[in-house]
């Protein structure tokens, strides 16, 4: 009984790779195109040498599964620095939008799932500006997606591999952790597993932190935000408006979600109300804003309740 349902999911899968191919190079061309070449160069010549050696400031020397991962890619492929860069950030596109489809998929069927995919990479291009390509922003995608689909699917022992993957990559990795406990109703067996999660994530950033050294930081970096949203009178629009790219990227989706509240699902309305404005508070308090891919995760915590709004008449059981 299960298997022909499953068997079927993956023939409708391979019938979409090739689309999946297509977008992740054109998305990977924007995301080469819409930086000067000093800005995607810093990446992998001056920031993943730093964190690999451990010599690169918090928080980014503790962002290590990202640097680490492109340089055996480097290494294992023989490529050199540049086309290495390229190659992995097309895999982390590709995977991202493998993750998406697993995702969607937990509701949707094929058609839906790919509209959900096209959608997360339009709205991923906002997060291309204000800086050079670190390399766990992808990396970030294609995780943190991955994290919402274990969700989705009540995957629990895989949602602790893939987060303890997630906090070797970035911090923002801790926002999977309200989704999965507040996504289903409480039982005895899903809180031992949300204490395991919650245990496995803090002991993963505290043994980072252990094994590389802890350096003091300030991170609260309000100030600069809000000067960054409203002045540098010396920069042209464009540049200013970095600031604000978070918001076009998530209210005009958030209000589409709100408009079919009552038909959402738990889930779409955990990720909505919950997680994504915590996240986007904790961002403007302790991130640089002008950088909008830290919210990055937004986007797989928000298509799944767009789709539900857009696609209301195809949900899978």
């Amino acid at each position: 009984m299960v298997a022909q349902p499953i068997r079927s999911q993956a023939l409708s899968f391979l019938g979409v790779l090739p689309l999946y191919l297509a977008i992740a190079t054109a998305v990977g061309f924007v995301d080469f195109r819409v930086r000067p070449a000093i800005n995607f160069e810093h990446a992998f010549t001056t920031y993943v040498p730093a964190v690999l050696s451990g010599t690169e400031a918090p928080p980014a020397k503790y962002r290590v599964l990202a640097p680490h991962a492109y340089a055996a890619l480097a290494r294992w492929t023989g490529l050199d620095a540049r086309d290495a860069w390229f190659v992995f950030r097309w895999l982390c596109l590709l995977a991202a939008l493998i993750a998406g489809h697993a995702l969607f998929r937990a509701w949707f069927d094929t058609g839906p799932a790919v509209a959900g995919n096209a959608l997360a990479m339009v709205l991923l291009w906002l997060t291309f500006s204000g800086g050079y390509g670190h390399p766990d922003h992808l990396m970030e995608l294609f995780l943190f997606t991955l994290g919402c689909a274990c969700v989705a699917r009540q995957w629990d022992a895989a949602f602790v591999a893939v987060l303890a993957l997630n906090a070797l990559n970035r911090e923002t990795s801790a926002f999977l952790i309200p989704l999965f406990v507040f996504a289903r109703g409480f039982d005895r067996r899903h809180l031992i597993w949300s204490a395991v999660a919650a245990a496995t994530w803090l002991g993963v950033t505290l043994v980072l932190r252990w094994q590389l050294g802890w350096v003091a930081y300030n991170p609260l970096n309000v100030a600069q935000n809000i000067e960054n949203m409203t002045t540098w009178p010396e920069r042209d629009l464009y540049y200013r408006l970095f600031g604000w790219f978070f918001l076009i990227m998530v209210v005009p989706v958030l209000v589409t979600i709100a408009q079919t509240w009552a038909r959402q699902p738990r889930y779409t309305r955990v990720a909505a109300g919950i997680v994504t404005p915590a996240l986007l508070v904790t961002g403007f308090l302790f991130s640089s804003v002008w950088e909008s891919r830290i919210f990055t995760p937004v986007v797989p915590l928000l298509v799944p309740g767009l789709l539900f709004a857009l696609f209301p008449e195809r949900p899978r059981p």
